[in-house]
């Protein structure tokens, strides 16, 4: 009898990945929902689906991540308090109810990037409206649900998402400057650690099937990096003729403060291998150079 997970926020980039690795394993019976069908901010919503799938576990991979738009805008941060913060909250008590396991991610933006790095039991201090959001979902999580994994990562990158709120990756982003322009600027800091989403949704279905301790776990692919080492990687990567200079970020001004330095110490898991590795395979899988 095959299991039954739900996962919500299945067009975005790490929710396409779930669905897909889930999918690929005859054990599975995967229901899977966007924000058209299921809303995280509204119990009813959560508690219909919930009840009409009885599932093994559910996988929360809603999220807002316009972080300069929440900052400026408070009509927005409102709504990253409801798909970050509170919608969680409720997924939570649902969840505790009917003793089903829930699956949270969340980012290194909750920590101010003061220290270098942050391990899984680092107390967070988020520098910005979206870095609150994301804490206020992690303290509902832990607050509402028996049995849970929380999930930090950092620096998504993978096929883009369907969904109207998934943004292009950092690497595709610069892929595609690249195009138009031999010379490119990048910031040479907020070094941190990329996350290649099939990495994780593979990762993700591990901690599920091994009931491993339900708590707070590091995710995230290994090598951290500024963005204008990870673009100089890039490129060698695709043989592209690219000359990229370091600039500091106050070069290109942003409503929202980041974390100087937030690279997630992972303490608990084995490690996922090399973002350069897993960009290799991304590259060769999507693009032809």
């Amino acid at each position: 009898m095959a299991k039954r997970i739900l996962i919500i926020g299945s067009h975005g980039m790490l929710g396409q990945d779930l669905v897909k690795v889930f999918e690929a394993d005859q054990d599975w019976h995967v229901f899977a929902f966007d924000r058209d069908q299921i809303d995280i901010g509204s119990e009813e919503s959560l508690r219909k689906k919930i009840e009409e799938v009885d599932p093994q576990a559910v996988v929360n991979a809603t999220g807002y991540n316009a972080v300069d738009k929440c900052e400026s805008d408070e009509i927005e941060y409102e709504l990253a308090k409801k798909i970050n913060g509170y919608g969680p909250g409720i997924l939570a008590k649902i969840g505790k109810e009917k003793g089903i396991p829930i699956v949270h991610y969340s980012t290194d933006y909750v920590f101010d990037g003061e220290k270098e790095e942050y391990d899984e039991n680092t107390k967070p201090a988020p520098i910005s409206n979206y870095g609150r959001s994301k804490f206020l979902g992690e303290e509902e999580i832990q607050k509402h649900a028996e049995k849970f994994w929380l999930i930090r990562t950092s620096k998504l990158f993978g096929q883009p998402g369907k969904s109207a709120m998934s943004k292009k990756s950092f690497f595709d982003t610069m892929i595609l400057l690249a195009k138009d322009n031999q010379i490119l600027k990048v910031v040479d800091e907020e070094k941190s650690c990329f996350t290649y989403t099939p990495d994780l949704a593979l990762e993700t279905k591990k901690i599920i099937e091994e009931k491993i301790p339900f708590g707070i776990y590091h995710v995230v692919n290994e090598g951290p990096c500024t963005w204008f080492e990870a673009a100089v990687e890039l490129f060698k990567i695709a043989k592209m003729d690219v000359e990229v200079f370091p600039v500091a970020s106050s070069e290109f001004p942003r409503p929202a403060k980041r974390p100087k330095s937030s690279v997630l110490v992972n303490t608990k898991l084995k490690p996922l291998r090399h973002y350069t590795k897993a960009l290799k395979e991304y590259l060769d899988n999507n693009y032809n150079f």
